[in-house]
């Protein structure tokens, strides 16, 4: 009976941390080139190595989370400065916390003509960063991405975007909204222009499916439900079996 009640509690673990992760993705179902988290569950013990008293439940089941790096859909906005990645890659941008990494390129540019994020970090070339010189004296219409991630003001180029991506997938982890970094010690790699495809005027969404999530939570709000049952159920036949011990 004991056994039981751990098994139910054990259950809930990982629809718990389901639920969290199903609720922050719909959280930035709007938010630009976010990027929705996965949970994994797998069991650490095999069955046979069960303790007495059923805790093996609890210590045999680890849930894990991944980024699902799949491409948002594009969304046209006309705007020179906000730019979408076409494939793979992610813009490397200059943070307090170091290089980060993002797929949201709704960019501007800074009194000094930086290139820089929605929040003002500045975003990186494979030179430093973007800097576009005697802005006051061009007009935003003229400046052109190129898909290989060239700027270019009229003839005149201005610089090569950085677009990189890690030798390892499963070392991206996730900073702040769009924001991603790599575990230390992992390599970020930059691309070359020509496997870039950067697309002007556009910015990816975030590659959250509402219809999907809120069915996926309301299933686990019904499976939690029932575990939550199944534990009354057996403290209620627990509490009468020690009844009828005492008689």
């Amino acid at each position: 009976m004991i056994k039981g009640i751990y098994s139910s509690e054990a259950a809930m673990r990982p629809k718990m941390t389901r639920m969290e992760v199903i609720a922050n993705n719909l959280a930035n179902i709007n938010t630009t080139g976010f990027k929705r988290d996965r949970v994994f569950v797998r069991m650490l013990e095999e069955s046979s190595n069960a303790r007495p008293d059923g805790r093996s439940d609890l210590s045999g089941i680890e849930t894990q989370r991944a980024i699902d790096l799949s491409p948002g859909a594009m969304r046209q906005t006309g705007n020179p400065f906000d730019l979408a990645i076409a494939g793979d890659g992610f813009f490397a941008v200059d943070t307090p916390r170091g290089v980060r990494l993002t797929r949201n390129g709704n960019f501007s540019l800074s009194d000094n003509g930086t290139l820089v994020t929605a929040e003002g970090y500045p975003v990186l070339g494979t030179n430093g960063q973007i800097r576009i010189p005697n802005m006051d004296k061009r007009s935003q219409d003229t400046i052109t991405i190129q898909p290989s991630g060239e700027v270019v003001h009229r003839n005149e180029p201005l610089g090569f975007l950085r677009v990189v991506t890690a030798e390892n997938p499963a070392a991206y982890q996730k900073d702040h909204e769009s924001l991603l970094f790599v575990n230390q010690g992992e390599v970020l790699k930059n691309m070359p222009p020509d496997a870039v495809s950067i697309r002007q005027g556009f910015l990816e969404e975030s590659n959250v499916e509402g219809i999907e999530e809120m069915i996926a939570m309301i299933e686990l709000s019904r499976a939690f439900e029932t575990d939550q049952r199944m534990i009354q159920s057996q403290d209620a036949t627990l509490d009468r079996t020690m009844d009828i011990g005492r008689v």
